[in-house]
């Protein structure tokens, strides 16, 4: 619990009596409130969120005594209890809350009260979290439609609103609207800070991810180059910021190789056999992608003392390289010297475990199947492999029983097709047996009622119930109690 509350505040042993007490039975103060929403806050700040919660519950609960159950100044309290449900994966009772707050303020504001928005952005994620997509969109939505109305089309504050409309919008499978509302948040950081902002570079890396994931690759280089382009101009040449840009443009090239131009399925596979010949030849696009690796190593050696964690991750990566284009000895040293610099800032973790590096999902997975969703069950296949020393899979089984057999061979034959990089121990690639994967895939049933789905979504936060300081941090934050009248 908290400290000593000082004079004036409601005691620990009061507090205690007034929280066996009903409500009912004793006046509420403003001074109540407060005291227990010090507490409340004092465990939130500390991410104690399980001691929060009674705590939470208690502020609601007074402040329904003190002005009623369909008043405004109870929205606070029922938004910070909805957040604290959200953190703890009670998604269905942050729904709940978030709801009950916006019957409140639709019932006693006008429709474009401003203070909707942020209840709107908590429903939409708790809605993500509860896998409903959809009905994410429609909050999420809302919230940015909202805050453009009342604040501006190009206010800064509809980023973060933005932002997690774009994952729900992917997660719902609407890929132009996410392209839509990434461009737009672009432009609306654009307007703010200027096209040639170095405050730019969070917002490039987020759109160059977001064309990733999507296969754009010429549009994510084309985006980290502009990254690169504005540190040219505002920073040194040696400015560790490059790095992650010159890792993205490699990775792109090396994804394209695999996936194809701007996500055509090319057919290829990272996993031949060593006679077989090599993913790349030694031509512009092998050339590219290993020249931004070593210019982002050269980069990190220039920062003296270097920063080994990630002069290791860009090893890595260079090592990735030479695996999938065969060049099996300047990979192995790569992971070797990997192996030296995470080892000299005590974390070899990244090099523990066989890591995937490219694979392409099976025909009947929930990313390719073309079957309607309504008229399908969600199923896993667990695949069980070896990954050799050259991270080539080999001898692929399942104990996958309650799928069709034909799937679970889909699943089998496009693990065939992908490559790991493998394990390295000691500074050595060394096989792995047992690797397990699971590929969740779609299966036709005769009742629609039969659908389910299984996994659990790990997504961004609720935002506070009031804007922190510019020196606070960016984590959502409970809002205080309103002011007695």
């Amino acid at each position: 619990m908290a400290a000593r509350m000082k004079s004036g505040w409601l005691t620990p042993a009061a507090l205690a009596i007034a929280f066996a007490m009903p409500v009912a039975a004793v006046a509420v103060s403003d001074a109540d409130r407060i005291a227990v929403y010090k507490e409340f806050r004092a465990q939130y700040d500390a991410k104690k969120y399980a001691e929060a919660q009674p705590l939470a519950e208690r502020l609601v609960e007074l402040t329904e005594a003190q002005y009623g159950s369909e008043e405004l100044p109870l929205t606070n309290p029922l938004t910070n209890l909805a957040t604290i449900h959200y953190k703890l994966g009670h998604y269905a009772l942050a729904i709940e809350n978030y709801q009950r707050t916006l019957r409140i303020l639709q019932a006693k504001s006008t429709i474009a009260d401003k203070q909707q928005i942020r209840p709107l952005h908590g429903l939409g994620v708790s809605f993500m979290g509860a896998k409903d997509p959809e009905s994410a969109v429609v909050a999420l939505k809302r919230a940015a439609d909202l805050s453009r109305n009342t604040d501006g089309l190009f206010n800064i504050n509809q980023v973060e609103f933005i932002d997690a409309l774009i994952d729900a919008y992917e997660a719902s499978g609407r890929y132009a609207e996410a392209e839509k509302e990434s461009l737009y948040a672009m432009r609306v950081e654009e307007a703010a800070y200027g096209r040639s902002s170095i405050k730019l570079l969070d917002r490039l890396e987020k759109l160059a991810r977001w064309y990733e994931a999507a296969r754009r690759y010429t549009s994510e280089r084309y985006t980290y180059e502009r990254s690169l382009a504005i540190l040219a101009k505002a920073a040194p040449e040696n400015d560790l910021r490059r790095v992650p840009a010159l890792r993205g443009i490699a990775r792109s090239y090396r994804l394209e190789a695999f996936y194809g131009v701007e996500g055509a399925d090319t057919g290829a596979t990272f996993n031949s056999g060593n006679a077989g010949a090599p993913v790349y030849s030694d031509g512009t696009q092998q050339r590219r992608g290993e020249a931004a690796l070593n210019t982002a190593i050269a980069v990190i050696d220039a920062n003296q003392p270097a920063n080994e964690q990630l002069r290791g991750e860009v090893l890595t990566d260079l090592g990735d390289w030479y695996l999938i284009s065969n060049a099996m000895r300047r990979a192995y040293d790569s992971y070797a010297n990997a192996w030296k610099a995470f080892a000299s800032v005590s974390n070899t973790r990244p090099l523990e475990s066989p890591r995937i590096l490219a694979y392409r999902p099976s025909i009947s997975s929930v990313d390719r199947s073309q079957l309607d969703p309504a008229e399908a069950v969600l199923k896993t296949v667990e695949l069980h492999f070896k990954v050799d020393r050259d991270g080539r899979i080999d001898e692929v089984t399942s104990p996958t029983t309650d799928v069709p057999e034909n799937i679970v061979r889909n699943s089998a034959a496009s693990m065939k097709r992908s490559r790991y990089a493998p394990r390295i121990e000691n500074g050595i690639a060394v096989p792995t047996e047992n690797v397990v994967f699971i590929e969740r895939v779609l299966v036709k049933v005769t009742s629609p009622d039969s659908a389910s789905s299984s996994g659990k979504a790990e997504e961004k936060a609720p935002a506070p119930t009031e804007e922190p300081s510019k020196e606070a941090p960016k984590e959502a934050e409970p809002s205080p109690p309103p002011p007695s009248r």
